[in-house]
């Protein structure tokens, strides 16, 4: 998997070699570039945008902004375990850049710790590499192959900080009381269109000179294999002295993965890849191995220019102290364009003018991909919690409603597994399940026009319709014919004049349920429905126990009911006298109670009359 990941990224580095760089944040701070006459060139503050997950559009567009990242990735350290300073102060790698905590100015930083710094970059191989015979072999073959460092440029630099940087902020405005960094780039050759590209390609020559003796994640374990060596790559996997349980003891070389150079520094480079990612919120991360290309998403983003992968792999990343990968999953024959559109109907409709209508009200129409169903699921269903808590932990959550809170828990992987990955887990049984759960308790904690639970069974019932075309099961009524069937049949049942006519089925009989319940909660003289007056029908296992509620209800109620009103006694009527043959039809009940109430609306005179 790995290794398939590699290629795919290899491929795009190859074709892109601004990759990395055009996805590149600099940590939060202050950023100098000093010209080659010492003077200061560029100034600039730079701070992460956390609601957009970037730098604002002004930094980016600043003139220097694209200098200082390339600087800035070309100095950093590959981490806190491997720095040039051993006072750990310094930050940077390499004499053409100085990197340190504003507040390590005033508190940290001396000029010790500055003459060290230097003397380590000056002479590596004696001050860095000396007690470790490999580390001192990697770095000897660098300077065959490149350069010794220009001893000249080294103390140009040193003096220049040594000589500002305790006075920084005379020469800049800058806070030395903040956490963030200060870090100052020097352009040491005189910039113009050709100088700046020596200036790049020195800061190229510089990094690799610190990169290459560090590349691995312990050099003691490295191994020479017909003149090239092989070692632990630093970002996939770790080996010390804490863990020995990593050591394979039966061979002769106890590390169970070695690589070269080119192929540990393609590690670094995909794993900074994917810390780009993650610090600009795109967590999801779509590794196509069929056509080489690597895609990266935010959880609010749509995949639109996504719309297939026939096989690859998914990665769920987070920001860390390094990079993790907290998922990791196959993909096979990934297709966010549907195959069928689905379409979002209104079985039962919403009475309230469109201009006051919430967004969430509004959504009706046809969808031709997954992701636009889980934007659906995620504001309808769910509130718009579900999309920002599928990865956070349970005990982080900060979600008050409890329901919502236990379903997102219990169904947030079927459905991340359905909407991103194409991996059909149950979701449509898994949906059926969530469904209910949040309209019941939608129900009970919104308005007096139900606005969502209506949303909430109009989604439910489209999606139930789109899965059973999917599955070619439909064959009979799809749930818009059968809800207009329940709904006419209970109502001219209602309505005729003549005897009394039970039920034709289990389904009818629930609606009529919920419509009596509806009837009832409306004439209760509270200003908030309590769930105490709700839950009991709406909770029932057995049909004894949702008659006899319905009863207590009615004698509760019965002191507001005209004699006359022979519609809801013909409903009651119909109620008491039928025995249904399943079990509780909640679905149903569910329906009659949000439908446009028939004895409201057939009996609106005597409504009036007795309210």
């Amino acid at each position: 998997m790995f290794e398939e990941c590699l290629e795919v990224f290899k491929r795009e580095l190859d074709y892109d070699n601004n990759l990395i760089l055009d996805e590149y944040i600099p940590a939060d701070g202050s950023y100098i570039i000093v010209d080659a006459e010492g003077k200061i060139k560029n100034y600039q503050d730079i701070k992460l945008d956390k609601k957009k997950r970037g730098t604002s559009e002004a930094v980016e567009k600043g003139s220097y902004f694209k200098e200082i990242c390339f600087y800035d990735y070309h100095s950093k350290l590959i981490s806190m375990n491997k720095p040039m300073d051993s006072k750990k102060v310094i930050h940077s790698n390499n004499y053409l850049s100085f990197a340190v905590k504003k507040e390590s100015i005033t508190s940290k930083l001396t000029e010790t710790i500055i003459d060290n710094y230097y003397d380590t970059l000056k002479n590596p191989l004696e001050a860095k590499y000396k007690k470790s015979k490999e580390a001192s072999k990697i770095y000897q073959k660098f300077e065959e192959e490149h350069s010794a460092v220009d001893i000249e440029l080294l103390e140009r630099c040193r003096r220049w900080i040594k000589q500002h940087i305790f006075s920084i902020d005379k020469l800049i405005n800058v806070d030395l009381g903040k956490k963030e960094y200060l870090k100052i780039f020097f352009e040491v050759f005189e910039v113009g269109e050709e100088d700046n590209k020596k200036n790049r390609e020195l800061f190229i020559q510089e990094d690799n000179r610190y990169i290459f003796p560090n590349i691995y994640n312990s050099n003691d374990y490295n191994v020479e294999v017909e003149g090239k060596i092989q070692g632990i790559p630093d970002n996939n996997m770790g080996m010390n002295a804490k863990k020995p349980f990593l050591a394979i003891k039966t061979r002769k070389t106890p590390a169970a993965y070695l690589v070269d150079i080119n192929k540990a520094i393609l590690q670094k480079q995909f794993f900074e890849y994917l810390m780009n990612f993650a610090a600009n919120g795109k967590n999801n991360i779509y590794i196509d191995t069929k056509n080489y290309r690597i895609k990266a998403y935010s959880d609010q983003d749509e995949r639109d220019d996504f719309d297939e992968m026939a096989s690859g792999y998914y990665l769920r990343i987070q920001k860390g102290k390094e990079l993790e990968i907290q998922i990791q999953d196959n993909i096979v024959d990934y297709q966010n364009r549907l195959k069928t559109n689905f379409e979002y109907m209104k079985f039962i409709s919403i009475d309230i003018k469109g201009d006051k209508l919430p967004e969430f009200a509004k959504k009706y129409g046809v969808y031709d991909k997954r992701t636009s169903i889980g934007t659906l699921i995620n504001e309808i269903f769910f509130s718009k919690f579900l999309r920002t808590n599928y990865f956070i932990d349970a005990n982080d959550m900060s979600i008050k409603d409890s329901v919502l809170r236990q379903n997102i828990i219990m169904y947030r992987n079927i459905i991340f597994d359905w909407v991103y990955k194409g991996i059909d887990n149950n979701f449509s049984k898994a949906e059926e399940k969530f469904a209910l759960d949040l309209i019941k308790n939608s129900i009970r904690n919104e308005d007096k026009y139900n606005l969502r639970p209506k949303s909430q069974l109009n989604l439910h019932w489209s999606l139930k319709d789109y899965f059973l075309k999917m599955k070619k099961e439909q064959g009979g009524d799809t749930m818009a014919d059968i809800a207009t069937k329940i709904r006419t049949s209970v109502k001219e049942k209602i309505m005729f004049k003549e005897d009394l006519i039970m039920p034709s089925d289990d389904k009818e009989y629930y609606y009529a349920v919920g419509q009596l319940l509806s009837y009832f909660i409306f004439k209760s003289r509270a200003g908030k429905r309590m769930q105490s007056m709700i839950n009991p029908v709406l909770n029932a296992k057995r049909d004894n126990i949702i008659k006899m509620r319905l009863f207590q209800l009615y004698k509760k109620y019965n002191y507001d009911i005209s004699i006359n009103n022979y519609n809801m006694k013909k409903l009651y009527a119909m109620i008491l006298g039928y025995k249904p043959q399943n079990k509780v039809n909640q679905e149903m009940i569910l329906f009659g109670y949000l439908d446009e109430n028939i004895l409201l609306k057939s009996n609106a005179k005597i409504v009036k009359k007795e309210n």
